[in-house]
């Protein structure tokens, strides 16, 4: 009976340990695993930083390889459920609206530009930007471009006017990325002018333009030349010939001393003052200039819009959130790994493998006497 009741004893002490192991060892396991998907699962829409930065990075990297199916892409897979979390009218929305309205005009389609970005159409009286005043000249300008594309004019040129007034309330960035950018928008600004035959304001805005230029590296480049071939432009058209070909003689000037001979804009700029120069009667400086553009190829019908000297129209990158440290992920593994440790500092998963070694000293109280019972009722 002594013995049934040791041996008793001793099944009934196994099976509560390796009952009180198996759970503590399935709780370690469901801890680390709760952690594990905590740290892997998405966040929602409208409480992540990563996913947005990730859409956002992965969109302008696509606009600045001309990949603009893809940008298109990335930023409406965001864009749809971001809008319905937070509203149209949240900065980070419009800032994706932004980078949607220069893919879809990479995709030549300008009308589609335009209701993406209305926003910003509705905004040309409001005191102060939507979101930057740096990312509101980006939409601005594209919405710009695509007014001009669809020959609207008058309402091409009241964008632009406010791009340019939120490019002078911008005080941050590079002295000549924001030289070049108000360039840019000057001459755009010159060109709607000069198509509603502004005359007096196209000049205003061309001479801006140069100004604008003086002390850049290189003198503005190309950027230099198309102030001048809007000059001469302007010249043409109000009669003063003699003017006309200064200015277009400049740009020529430029463009074949940055592109040569060979480059569109050279070959436009010198056919332009070939006919400038037959019409004041310097016939022989047009025949000149006529049998130079002979020794190259016939200037295309169409100047790519690829080649146009117009900086890139990306918005700046959304101010970045720190994530917390201690999160709950951190805390399930966290947790996990001081049972873990309680565990193998009290010897308690191991004292199984001890035991079966034949190691007495290792074991408890419990073991020694339950020991001693069974050796003194043999």
């Amino acid at each position: 009976m002594d013995r049934l009741c040791t041996a008793g004893a001793l099944s009934c002490r196994f099976e509560i340990r390796r009952l009180r192991l198996t759970l503590l060892v399935s709780l370690s396991v469901f801890l680390l695993s709760a952690a594990s998907l905590s740290a892997q699962a998405p966040p929602e829409p409208g409480d992540g930083v990563a996913p947005r930065a990730s859409v956002l990075e992965g969109a302008v990297l696509a606009l600045r390889s001309q990949r603009f199916a893809e940008a298109l892409r990335l930023v409406d897979g965001a864009l749809g459920p971001l809008s319905a979390a937070k509203g149209r009218g949240d900065r980070e929305v419009l800032t994706l609206l932004i980078l949607k309205g220069q893919s879809l005009y990479g995709l030549g389609r300008p009308g589609d530009v335009i209701e993406t970005l209305a926003p910003f159409a509705q905004s040309l009286q409001a005191p102060g930007p939507l979101v930057a005043p740096a990312s509101d000249w980006n939409a601005l300008t594209v919405l710009g471009d695509s007014f001009m594309a669809l020959d609207r004019w008058s309402e091409a040129l009241a964008c632009l006017e406010r791009a340019r007034a939120m490019l002078a309330a911008d005080v941050a960035g590079d002295p000549h990325a924001k030289a070049i950018s108000i360039a840019t928008t000057l001459g755009k600004i010159g060109t709607a002018r000069a198509r509603l035959e502004d005359w007096p304001g196209a000049r205003e805005a061309f001479g801006e333009q140069i100004a604008a230029l003086e002390g850049e590296s290189g003198g503005g480049g190309a950027y230099l030349a198309a102030a001048h071939n809007g000059l001469g432009l302007v010249a043409d058209n109000s009669g003063d010939l003699a003017a006309a070909a200064e200015h277009y003689a400049q740009a020529a000037s430029i463009y074949e001393e940055q592109f040569g001979l060979e480059h569109p804009y050279t070959k436009r700029s010198l056919t332009t003052l070939a006919r400038v120069k037959a019409k004041v009667g310097d016939t022989q400086e047009a025949d000149r200039i006529t049998a130079r553009l002979a020794t190259v190829d016939a200037m295309p019908t169409a100047i790519p819009p690829t080649l146009q000297p117009v900086p890139s129209t990306i918005p700046d990158h959304p101010a970045a959130t720190p994530m917390p440290l201690v999160t709950w992920p951190v805390i399930f593994a966290a947790t996990a790994a001081v049972i873990l440790v309680a565990l193998s500092a009290s010897g308690f998963l191991g004292r199984r493998k001890r035991r079966a070694d034949g190691d007495p000293a290792e074991g408890s109280i419990e073991d020694e006497a339950i020991d001693q019972a069974a050796t003194k009722n043999p």
